[in-house]
C-alpha cells in the first residue's frame, strides 16, 4: 500500500509532476492533466488542491489523483467561486478525469476561443492522439 502524503506544500511543478505520475497511462487522465497545466489556474490553487489525495509510490515518487466527486461537490457549493469559466474548465478536466458527466451546452457557454482551443487538444489528446498544432 502506497503511503499517503500532504501534497498542499508542492510548488506548482512538483504538484504537476505529481500529477503526471498519478496518470497511470490513462489517456483521458493525462488529457485532463495536460488541460490543469495548459490552463494554468489551478495549480497553485489551495482549494483545488484540497480535492486532491497524494502519496508516495514503491520509489518513493511523489504521485496525486485528483478526487472527482469531492472537487464537483466544492463545485457546487461555491467553494472555488461564482460560476465563471475558470470553473467551466476545471469541470471539463473532472469529466476527462473521472465520472463527472457535463452538459456542453451550459459549461460551453462565453469559454473563450484561446480555452476552446485547449478542450479541443485535451479531447484529442484523451483519445489517444498527438496534439493538434
Amino acid at each position: 500500500m502506497a503511503q499517503r502524503v500532504d501534497i498542499t506544500g508542492l510548488s506548482s511543478a512538483d504538484f504537476l509532476k505529481a500529477l503526471q505520475r498519478g496518470t497511470s497511462g490513462m489517456w483521458s487522465v493525462e488529457a485532463a492533466v495536460w488541460l490543469l497545466e495548459r490552463h494554468g489556474v489551478w495549480l497553485d490553487d489551495q482549494r483545488f488542491r484540497a480535492c486532491v489525495d497524494g502519496g508516495l509510490d514503491g520509489s518513493g515518487q511523489v504521485w496525486a489523483g485528483i478526487d472527482v466527486q469531492r472537487a464537483a461537490a466544492a463545485i457546487d457549493a461555491g467553494v472555488f467561486g461564482e460560476w465563471g469559466e475558470d470553473i467551466a474548465l476545471l469541470r471539463f478536466v473532472l469529466s476527462l478525469y473521472g465520472d463527472h458527466p457535463i452538459s456542453l451546452r451550459y459549461t460551453c457557454e462565453n469559454i473563450s476561443e484561446e480555452n476552446l482551443a485547449l478542450i479541443g487538444k485535451a479531447l484529442y489528446l484523451a483519445c489517444g492522439y498527438d496534439e493538434p498544432r
